[in-house]
């Protein structure tokens, strides 16, 4: 038994190797390609494949972006360049394995101490995309992945940067980059080497506060940081631009933490808040309305008001 064990471990080796080593060369095709089409054709097949990979999306035709809300993933160590590894299957395994042991009839109970569970047997890990159909044709579809994790007891998920950023993110945004390459390959044509090298050297573009009028200077400046934030989804500097007594429910809600978790379980909230900067005003020198005077029923509006030297949100709800 043990000898057919090894046997067939080894097969599924080298059959994953040769999948991996295989893909290695859609990848570089994918990072490396333009797409001579119409940008209805090349968006539509960048949804589509962001879509059968990760279901719960948020898209925008206008400035060609998708961008997904955040998905659950199993700890995987089988996720790099190119890999086909199934979370589903292979990787709840391999986590069950290394959270516990293997009982008698092949199954994982969790590793305990004391007859408790640990804390690593209930971390979570998450992940999000955000997809650009960018340029002029030939077109090029930009897509970059985001990783976060959740401790038991912390009130909502933290986002995953430089160092702490795990291994197997680049091997999923790898994936969805092929998954959208696959569906229009037949278009793609060679990039340039200076446009490779150019985007290692993309700015980034900083909204002027002065595109912000009748409001006071200050709360300018927020809505400039804010709109870039939004655009970004960056929810933890998001976090900054919250006041602690922010108000998200017209029934009671209040809280910076709640109001963060609950705009993050919909990703429609936090475009809608997106799109009230563009029409903003003051209501007296203490607060500034987004959009200003009275929204109409069931319409989000979004309030700042000063909060010691800073402007910050101090409501977002939808007006009655």
């Amino acid at each position: 038994m043990a000898r057919r064990d090894r046997i067939i471990f080894l097969l599924l080796s080298f059959a994953l190797a040769g999948a991996c080593s295989t893909n290695k060369k859609d990848v570089k095709s994918a990072q490396h390609s333009l797409y001579d089409a119409d940008f209805a054709l090349v968006y539509t097949a960048a949804l589509a494949a962001t879509r059968d990979l990760y279901p719960n999306l948020d898209d925008n035709p206008g400035p060609g972006k998708i961008s997904t809300s955040w998905h659950q993933v199993q700890y995987s160590n089988c996720a790099g360049a190119g890999s086909t590894c199934d979370d589903s299957m292979v990787n709840q395994q391999v986590l069950s394995q290394q959270q516990g042991i293997q009982n008698g009839m092949g199954t994982a109970t969790p590793n305990t101490a004391g007859g408790a569970p640990t804390r690593l047997a209930y971390k979570r890990y998450f992940i999000r995309f955000d997809v650009h159909v960018l340029g002029g044709r030939p077109w090029r579809v930009k897509v970059t992945g985001h990783a976060s994790s959740w401790d038991p007891g912390a009130a909502m998920p933290v986002e995953m940067r430089g160092a702490d950023k795990p291994h197997w993110l680049e091997g999923r945004t790898e994936a969805l980059q092929v998954a959208i390459w696959k569906r229009i390959n037949k278009y793609a044509i060679p990039m340039k080497d200076e446009a490779i090298r150019g985007e290692a050297a993309e700015t980034v573009v900083h909204t002027d506060p002065k595109a912000f009028k009748n409001v006071p200077a200050g709360a300018a400046v927020e809505l400039a940081a804010m709109k870039d934030v939004l655009a970004k989804r960056d929810y933890g500097v998001l976090r900054t631009h919250v006041s602690e007594d922010v108000v998200w429910s017209l029934g009671g809600g209040a809280g910076a933490d709640a109001a963060l978790a609950m705009w993050q379980a919909d990703p429609t909230t936090l475009e809608a808040m997106a799109g009230t900067l563009g029409a903003c005003g003051s209501d007296g020198d203490k607060r500034v309305l987004c959009p200003a005077g009275q929204a109409a029923p069931g319409a989000w509006q979004l309030t700042l008001e000063p909060r010691g030297a800073d402007w910050k949100i101090t409501s977002f709800v939808k007006a009655e």
